[in-house]
């Protein structure tokens, strides 16, 4: 079956009602379940018979998101979490499960995966070390001297864009035994399947492009075996760390819309990069779709034909953060608002948002200036979007 008609069909209601067959999932909000023979409440809750109990553990609407996202990633199973963040300290604590675990992950990392890995991970003893995944040859050399258990990765580095190279990447991990750990909130199921790849499991946060409307907090993580799924549902019953009912309806109802989104947001967001690209007020633009990025070679080798993304960021020339600042005030349709994804317009300024718990110095290391602005394409039409980025440059 083919993506479009996939999206729109996953997660479909499989029950009835009196013969009726509802078109969009329950909304189930029991907290708990009871059942007219108690040896089925004793069966389910003991894990010998599938059913509901508490909706702590498992509630159908969840579930229906969850089959819907390991539709989109041709997974097994998929397990569901209140946030994004909620899911990456999910997936990595699956792989990095005691004191003096090792785990690699990618030094261009959202700004909140950084500070959870490199201050809570680690207060917890794993051995958290962030690495150049760009350069494969040196990732190679850390991989043989770390042996760490697992390596987390993003598609694409959040703000600058840099695309990693997966094939390469899991053909490295799967040679040293090294479980591959990937987020692909920005790329979503229609840019790439990192499971395909030979990737352990994908992270999504479904705030972003899954939900797509800017209503609903939330993660997922889909998983290449049932074992993992397993036990990160344990993680998540113990933790408490489960998706609301209301959350993950909306993001079934995101879903189904998810392939227009999505390729409507790269159209918007080639066309604002290559516009400025050109355009003398800007110093440098980041985005994988411009034939002079460094990435280019690999985003059309990973990514369909003409698709690279609807996020880039931009470097506005000889900007302080106090010009930074009257941009963002300045611009009228485009929001200025710490997420991505939605269905309108975003920028986001890393220095006070993504990237705030870094120290100046580190935002340096990794190319983000104080100049430097994340753009997320949204649905307007193109030729809106560059009318307001022009007088709010002015």
């Amino acid at each position: 079956m083919r993506f479009d008609t996939l999206a729109v069909h996953a997660g479909a209601p499989a029950f009835t009602i009196d013969g009726a067959h509802p078109t969009a999932p329950p909304l189930v909000p029991a907290s708990s379940y009871w059942y007219d023979s108690a040896d089925d409440l004793d069966r389910v809750l003991g894990d010998q018979q599938p059913g509901y109990s508490y909706a702590r553990y498992a509630s159908p609407t969840v579930v229906a998101f969850e089959q819907a996202v390991a539709a989109l990633e041709d997974a097994p199973a998929a397990v569901a979490f209140a946030s994004g963040m909620a899911a990456v300290h999910a997936a990595v604590r699956l792989y990095a499960q005691r004191p003096g675990s090792v785990l690699l992950a990618s030094q261009d990392c959202y700004g909140g995966t950084f500070t959870l890995l490199g201050s809570t991970l680690a207060s917890e003893g794993v051995n958290v070390q962030f690495v150049d995944v760009f350069d494969i040859e040196g990732l190679a050399r850390r991989v043989s001297e770390q042996k760490p258990q697992a390596l987390l990765v993003e598609v694409v580095s959040n703000p600058l864009e840099r695309v990693a190279d997966l094939e390469a990447i899991a053909a490295l991990c799967k040679q040293r035994n090294v479980a591959l750990l990937v987020d692909s909130t920005f790329t979503t199921p229609y840019l790439i399947r990192p499971l395909a790849q030979g990737a352990a499991c994908v992270i999504h946060s479904a705030t972003k492009y899954l939900g797509g409307h800017g209503d609903v907090t939330g993660g997922v993580v889909a998983c290449a075996t049932d074992d993992q799924a397993a036990a990160l549902r344990s993680w998540r019953k113990y933790t408490g760390s489960v998706l609301g009912v209301l959350e993950a309806y909306l993001s079934v109802r995101g879903i189904r819309t998810l392939s227009l989104r999505v390729a409507r947001q790269c159209a918007n967001a080639a066309a604002v990069a290559h516009t400025l690209s050109r355009d003398p007020r800007i110093e440098r633009v980041y985005y994988p779709g411009l034939p002079d990025s460094a990435d280019y070679p690999v985003a059309c080798r990973l990514f369909p034909e003409g698709l690279f993304g609807a996020v880039l960021a931009f470097a506005i020339r000889d900007a302080e953060r106090s010009t930074v600042m009257r941009f963002l005030e300045r611009l009228k349709l485009v929001r200025a608002a710490p997420t991505l994804g939605d269905c309108f317009s975003l920028v986001l300024y890393p220095v006070i948002a993504s990237h705030r718990g870094l120290t100046p110095e580190e935002r340096r290391q990794r190319g983000i200036h104080d100049n430097v602005v994340r753009f997320s394409a949204g649905l307007e039409d193109a030729a809106d979007l560059l009318a307001d980025f022009d007088q709010a440059l002015s």
